[in-house]
């Protein structure tokens, strides 16, 4: 009998240890399926460097516009230091054009800052004297993932940046990072492409795959450390279960085995005393 019940247990604890290391520990790994990767030398400027790269404007950025002598017609004004980042500047519109005050509607999607500034500073020319006008992209950003200790989102100042000013800004590599499979993802939604960077080595710093582009996405890998512990994790309650179940058994086993006191059986009758 004892032999079943510990077959029975050893059941369980296989059970919870297996769907431990084959549930949740499997998915914890992102973009683990087969996606392009490229060397590099290869397109979207993975492992070249494009020193001539300037990044244009798209839908959904903020634009802080400076106008020459008319703060009025500005949009870096005093509230646009005290607002919430999201609030700042003139919002690109789905379409692509920016609305500004005194010359309406104008087409920027498409442009560089600097492109944007001439066209507005043409435009703003049939009202004003001396227009000079500055345009700034205020929220360019890379995405950091994974096993970095800040995960988020990392504001770009300047055009690029490159992949460890964005790990510095992000705290770090935590101590299950895996650190010779660092992804870079770069492109569209429907055509990614994904290039790896080994951080183990010297050339990774050399080979010109470090440069980060605005809308990039860094996701640093956990090791098998980390998977392993995630199993363990999960298999914590199929542990807990079956040692409840093994103290059941052993419980009702010791109480089946105990005998009970009854005052009126022929063996509990006292026997007389013998003078």
């Amino acid at each position: 009998m004892v032999y079943k019940h510990l077959t029975v247990v050893s059941l369980i604890l296989a059970t919870a240890l297996m769907s431990g290391c084959s549930s949740k520990s499997g998915n914890y790994v992102l973009f683990n399926d087969n996606a392009k990767v490229v060397n590099p030398g290869n397109d979207l400027n993975l492992g070249v460097v494009d020193e001539k790269y300037e990044y244009k404007i798209m839908p959904n950025n903020r634009l802080s516009i400076l106008i020459f002598n008319h703060p009025e017609l500005s949009t870096r004004d005093v509230r646009a230091q005290v607002a919430p980042a999201d609030e700042r500047g003139a919002l690109v519109a789905s379409d692509g054009t920016v609305s500004l005050p005194l010359i309406g509607v104008v087409r920027v999607s498409g442009l560089t800052a600097r492109e944007c500034a001439n066209l507005l500073s043409h435009e703003y020319a049939r009202y004003l004297k001396n227009s000079h006008v500055t345009v700034e992209v205020l929220n360019k950003r890379v995405i950091v993932l994974g096993e970095v200790k800040q995960p988020g989102q990392v504001n770009i100042i300047e055009d690029t940046t490159n992949i460890l000013e964005a790990l510095g800004k992000s705290g770090g590599l935590t101590d299950y990072a895996q650190r010779d499979k660092v992804l870079i993802i770069r492109g569209t939604q429907s055509n990614p492409v994904i290039k790896t960077l080994d951080l183990t080595k010297v050339s990774a710093l050399t080979s010109g795959g470090i440069r980060l582009y605005p809308n990039d996405v860094v996701y640093v890998m956990p090791n098998e450390l980390r998977r392993r512990n995630l199993a363990i994790a999960e298999a914590v309650p199929g542990i807990d279960l079956a040692q409840k179940i093994l103290g059941t058994l052993y419980t009702g086993k010791y109480l089946t085995n105990t005998r009970i006191f009854n005052v009126n059986s022929p063996e509990a009758a006292v026997a007389p005393i013998q003078p």
